[in-house]
């Protein structure tokens, strides 16, 4: 049984339960493009949280993730992948993404199984210091995803659908719901 579930539909608007919308993104603080700039038209709050991770770690936060709260949707966690350290036709090479892609996932796994004590990245402890406060554990929460890098970034799906199925495996595994139009 694969870990990665595929519906068609939008992935925005509110569900009813708890989930972790997960999207790749830049560390240059834009979210200027594709999901990025639907989530920063309907969380402003969240964007200036990202935007302000960008502006004190820059290129640091490749292959992390970040958890934001909605500020809007208390059943919604937003998750940025630092996926590239630029958008736009600047963005990084697809074996840099993939890679990057991995080690943001891996970091989601941490935070999910083990909580604050897994993470052993300062910067990782800094940008997600308001995980303790989100209320629900993240574990409790639905993974759910556009399919990442295959936009903006150009990296075709079935390579990043890849590396989300290493995450199938073992006793800590992560189930994806990707969402398509």
């Amino acid at each position: 049984m694969s870990n990665v579930r595929y519906l068609i539909g939008n992935i925005l608007p509110p569900t009813g339960y708890p989930r972790i919308l997960i999207h790749s993104c830049n560390c240059g603080g834009s979210w200027g493009g594709g999901i990025a700039y639907q989530l920063a038209a309907r969380y402003p709050k969240a964007e200036e949280v990202y935007v302000d991770a960008c502006n004190k770690y820059g290129n640091q936060l490749l292959g992390k993730c970040l958890f934001i709260p909605s500020y809007k949707n208390d059943d919604l966690i937003i998750c940025c992948l630092f996926t590239s350290a630029f958008g736009g036709a600047s963005h990084d090479y697809k074996k840099s993404i993939l890679n990057y892609t991995k080690q943001g996932l891996q970091a989601v796994r941490a935070w999910l199984y083990g909580g604050r004590d897994a993470i052993h990245d300062e910067i990782q402890k800094d940008i997600n210091s308001v995980i303790n406060k989100l209320g629900k554990p993240l574990k409790d929460h639905k993974l759910e995803m556009p399919k990442i890098n295959s936009g903006i970034f150009g990296v075709p799906w079935e390579e990043t659908e890849s590396v989300l199925e290493e995450f199938g495996a073992g006793t800590q595994t992560l189930n994806f719901t990707v969402y398509s139009l």
